[in-house]
């Protein structure tokens, strides 16, 4: 059915035939031969005109059809499909003849310029309309829609189980990877496979199958297998979970007026976490200034009944008593305050009291009573403190879930003070994967400035999700050693 045809062309070859059936039978019977001669006479006359007529509707229709062919040309170039075999094939347009132009009201010369600019408006209105509904679907994750496909049906497989373990389906991940592992048609990626396994089962504590595995793996590749670590269960779900979720501040070199920067971040950290890690285990030198600052943080903290960790704390109040001396005032009674505060905190009370005496003969006023503080306070000598380690860096909890714009916060404020910024990932279990969006969202400006971020010994199931996601494009991913 033509395209005009829908609103009412009519067939102009068909209709002419009948009008001349229909007149003749409409003929009166009485006719007398004169009026019929007249008739035949007046007839004969109009034959050219009605010839005439006849050639102008056929040529009118050709041009008809010819439009019809064109346009359906038109919505064919824009299908983003080709027809299949079963499909029916449009019929051929006919060929539009230049030379028929005298039969054509207007010249068509301005609609031909004007077809491919409709041609090309309708395909960029397409296009535009297919990005708009992708952002709608995803509600603007672009993280997922930037995600490459898969190279191979292997990698395809591996990134598929990083998801799904993800997104806590464990058992169905279990299945997939046991299954391509004796199909072995990884290629490459055949090892990956392996070791996501071995990891899920150390995570799940499914001894028996890892020694299985372990079996299995030592037969095919000739060479050891990954050792079961009887502990690293119960440990993921008690201390190095408290570790990672506590966001860090570390103090080092000269404390004076420049640590304001890290005190303004301690006191942002504060509003979000209950608990905080303080480290002066790299102060080299205290100065009044930088006591002043400090001892406005820990009341802070204290009037608030913040839970501390303080790491190297005694060291500290070591090089506060080097520039304080009883009977001398000049501006120091800060240091002395804060001397007497870390001593507090530090449960030392013996210690206390004898400070407080000198205190009282160097200002004569009374000194402050020793009150225990109500907060959790936990202190960590720099020698046993485990972030003070280069190796180890800021601990991740073993799960990540759910907003973790506070772990993005306490993990930018570490690397502010160590380059390379290195991320433990030992007790790391498992990253949701809208967590994993976020974690890259969110990192994502601070690499831009020329932070670097480094995850360290990072289980294979997270190791290709950060690799799925593109994290690995912005930080650097260091996989478990097996």
């Amino acid at each position: 059915m033509g395209i005009f045809s829908l609103f009412g062309k009519k067939d102009s070859r068909q209709a002419k035939p009948a009008d001349k059936d229909s007149s003749r039978s409409k003929k009166p019977a009485g006719t007398s031969a004169s009026t019929t001669a007249r008739t035949t006479s007046s007839a004969s006359s109009r034959v050219p005109t009605v010839k005439r007529d006849a050639k102008t509707a056929l040529a009118t229709a050709l041009k008809i059809d010819a439009i019809e062919s064109e346009m359906s040309s038109e919505f064919v170039s824009i299908t983003t499909q080709p027809p299949t075999t079963q499909q029916k094939k449009p019929p051929p347009a006919p060929p539009v003849k230049p030379k028929a132009a005298p039969l054509q009201d207007k010249p068509r010369a301005d609609s031909k310029k004007t077809e491919p600019a409709v041609e090309e408006a309708s395909l960029q209105t397409l296009t535009t309309g297919m990005g708009t509904t992708t952002d709608f679907l995803l509600a603007g994750q672009t993280a997922v829609v930037d995600m490459a496909a898969p190279a191979s049906d292997a990698a395809a497989v591996i990134e598929e189980a990083a998801i799904m373990y993800a997104n806590g389906q464990s058992d169905v991940v279990e299945q997939m990877l046991k299954t391509a592992i004796e199909e072995d048609l990884l290629g490459d990626l055949t090892r990956n496979a392996w070791w996501m396994l071995f990891d899920l089962y150390q995570i799940t504590g499914k001894k028996q199958e890892f020694e299985n595995l372990s079996i299995d793996f030592a037969s095919k590749f000739e060479t050891s297998p990954p050792g079961w670590i009887e502990s690293s269960r119960d440990e993921a779900h008690t201390a190095p979970q408290a570790s990672g979720a506590t966001p860090m501040v570390p103090f080092s070199g000269k404390l004076d007026a420049s640590c304001i920067k890290q005190v303004e971040r301690a006191q942002k950290l504060g509003e979000n976490y209950r608990a905080l890690r303080l480290e002066f285990a790299k102060v080299t030198q205290a100065t009044t200034e930088g006591c002043t600052l400090l001892l406005g943080l820990f009341r802070k903290l204290q009037k608030t009944e913040h839970d501390l960790i303080l790491v190297g704390a005694p060291e500290l109040a070591t090089k506060i008593r080097a520039i304080i001396e009883t009977g001398r005032r000049e501006d120091t009674e800060d240091s002395w305050l804060l001397l007497l505060e870390i001593l507090r905190l530090l449960n030392r009370e013996k210690e206390f009291e004898e400070t407080s005496i000198d205190y009282c003969v160097t200002f004569e006023v009374s000194p402050p009573a020793f009150v225990a503080p109500k907060s959790k306070i936990t202190t960590a000598s720099a020698e046993t403190a485990p972030h003070t380690k280069a190796s180890e860096g800021y601990a991740m909890p073993a799960i990540v879930e759910g907003k973790i714009d506070n772990l993005i916060l306490a993990i930018a404020a570490y690397s502010d003070e160590h380059s390379p910024a290195i991320i433990d990932c030992s007790n790391l279990q498992r990253v949701d994967f809208n967590a994993a969006g976020r974690l890259l969202t969110g990192l994502g400006p601070f690499c831009g400035m020329g932070k670097t971020i480094e995850f360290h010994n990072v289980n294979h199931l997270v190791a290709e999700l950060f690799s799925v996601i593109g994290l690995k494009d912005i930080a650097r991913i260091v996989p478990r050693k097996n």
